[in-house]
Order: C-alpha cells, then sequence, then structure tokens
C-alpha cells in the first residue's frame, strides 16, 4: 500500500510504519516555534533515545493513559458491515 501525504513548506509529519521505521519531515523555525512542532520534534527524538522514550512513557501513564486499541476504521479500512 501506498500513501502520499502532501506537505506544504511550514507543515510537519511524522510516519512511523508497520516495520517500526521512521519517516520524519519537520520544517527548520527558528521563531515563534509553535507548540505542536516542539512536542513532533520531541516525539522524533524520543523515537531514538531510549532515555526519552521511557520518561515520556512513564509521564503518559502516571496520567492514565492507556493504549486505545485497534486502529480506528477509517485508518485500518472501509467500516464493517
Amino acid at each position: 500500500m501506498k500513501t502520499t501525504i502532501r506537505i506544504a513548506p511550514l507543515d510537519a509529519a511524522l510516519v512511523i510504519r508497520a516495520d517500526g521505521s521512521l519517516e520524519s519531515w519537520l520544517p527548520h523555525l527558528h521563531e515563534k516555534v509553535p507548540d505542536s512542532a516542539m512536542a513532533a520534534s520531541a516525539l522524533m527524538c524520543a523515537y531514538f533515545d531510549g532515555e526519552i522514550r521511557e520518561m515520556l512513557l512513564e509521564a503518559l501513564r502516571a496520567r492514565g493513559y492507556e493504549y486505545p486499541g485497534p486502529p480506528l476504521n477509517a485508518v485500518s479500512g472501509p467500516p464493517p458491515h
């Protein structure tokens, strides 16, 4: 399956494929960096840094985050009949 993601100059995207590989597109902003861009950058760093990853996972667990289950129908295919 191939998916095309259209990226504008100031857009950002993180794609984690089923095989565990990571693709990222992050703009190089130097002023007024949006919180969402900082969060995406932190997630990309955590993907490669076990210490940061564990710190984030511990914080999520402490706040009661639970993995929501299987992918949404929109992601995994058409809705069941």
